[in-house]
């Protein structure tokens, strides 16, 4: 008998409440799941929704082993449970590191092993970026002080630098853009202890495309592109807050097609470009391997990448036809774009009043939204 996710029973448990799990628990509750949601300290809304039968009361560590351990006795424990579907980056990233702690008779939604792998490599991305032919700035690894100063001088400002590791943010950044030697001197006196190798890189201006995608065995199934707008953080980084969706074109589907060629990729996740300004040349940032933060978009839009995600681990052959998303569509994070402004102001990054001009700004964009 074929494998099809219906082997696995209809409870499902999702690891990560942060904000994709309240859109994926109400889309997977609507197909018939019994859904389950992680507690875990972000504390996000799942928790409260009627879609969401029960909470697991995740244990207070940071250390994987450990959580991957307990993971594994409860699941133990609940032999009702036969999907588990990560979509905090922080699981996704510690899965294959951890899965002996987990029992195998259960399906476990995520990507292919080499995509997993190469993605969260920053410094090995880019390699296979160019094998694929997608363009990227000039981009260098570096594990020391002394290394990172090279890389700066050499590559030039602007320039950006980033964690090689993207669960561990450059204090209160995922990534930081820096202008001038001044800049760079204030930021990184020394070395970042708590960072193994970062990523230094040319910087581009210009607008985020992120292109959300499900795949089967390296060939796109599913499609949708946005233009990511504002951010909750008032230097463009950070999480999209304003986005809308836009026409797939030739050049960004001859890349995502590439890349997924290229890494074999079996599952879901979000190809991420910086387009320039002035030239309009796009740029690779990353691939995120799980469920897109702004997952509500793809969800309006018909994408189905939830359940995607799951029959694609089963196994189950999906017919090998394209699906693009509708362009025109636009999404607005409210709750997030105001406690960015509030960020910005306790971080006095923000005055009052442009504080308060900001998020009056935010109420007036955001009305009409879709989402």
């Amino acid at each position: 008998m074929p494998v099809r996710a219906d082997n696995f029973g209809k409870t499902v448990l999702l690891l990560g409440n942060y904000r994709p799990a309240l859109t994926v628990a109400r889309a997977l509750s609507s197909d018939g799941y019994n859904v389950l949601v992680s507690r875990d300290a972000d504390a996000g809304a799942a928790r409260y929704s009627r879609a969401v039968a029960e909470i697991w009361e995740t244990p207070d560590t940071d250390d994987p082993k450990r959580l991957f351990s307990e993971l594994g006795q409860f699941l133990k424990g609940r032999p009702d449970i036969g999907i588990v579907f990560p979509l905090m980056e922080s699981y996704v990233r510690a899965f294959h590191a951890h899965a002996d702690k987990l029992p195998e008779d259960r399906l476990y939604v995520m990507p292919n092993k080499t995509a997993l792998t190469i993605c969260f490599d920053k410094a090995r991305l880019l390699e296979i970026a160019e094998t694929a032919g997608a363009p990227s700035a000039p981009a260098v690894s570096v594990s020391s002080k002394a290394h990172l100063d090279k890389a700066v001088e050499e590559i030039g400002f602007p320039l950006v630098i980033k964690p090689n590791d993207s669960t561990i943010w450059l204090g209160k950044r995922k990534a930081l853009i820096l202008d001038d030697l001044d800049a760079y001197q204030s930021a990184f006196p020394s070395w970042p202890d708590e960072h193994n190798a970062l990523i230094v890189q040319g910087c581009m201006v210009g607008p985020r495309i992120n292109l959300y995608f499900a795949a089967q065995n390296g060939k796109a199934l599913r499609y949708l592109s946005v233009q990511i707008g504002d951010t909750d953080m008032p230097d463009g980084t950070g999480l999209a807050t304003d986005a809308v969706t836009i026409e797939l074109t030739p050049e960004v589907r001859a890349i995502g097609d590439a890349l997924l060629a290229e890494l074999g990729y079996h599952g879901v996740g979000a190809i991420q470009f910086l387009r320039n300004s002035e030239t309009e040349a796009l740029n690779l940032l990353e691939i995120n391997p799980r469920i897109g933060g702004n997952h509500a978009i793809t969800a309006y839009c018909g994408m189905d990448l939830e359940g995607l995600a799951i029959r694609l681990a089963a196994g189950e052959q999906k017919a090998n036809d394209l699906r693009v998303g509708p362009a025109g569509i636009r999404y607005a994070w409210t709750t997030g774009a105001l406690r960015g402004i509030g960020m910005g102001l306790r971080n006095k990054e923000l005055t009052a009043a442009q504080a308060l001009l900001q998020a009056l700004s935010v109420l007036f964009h955001h009305f009409g939204s879709v989402l």
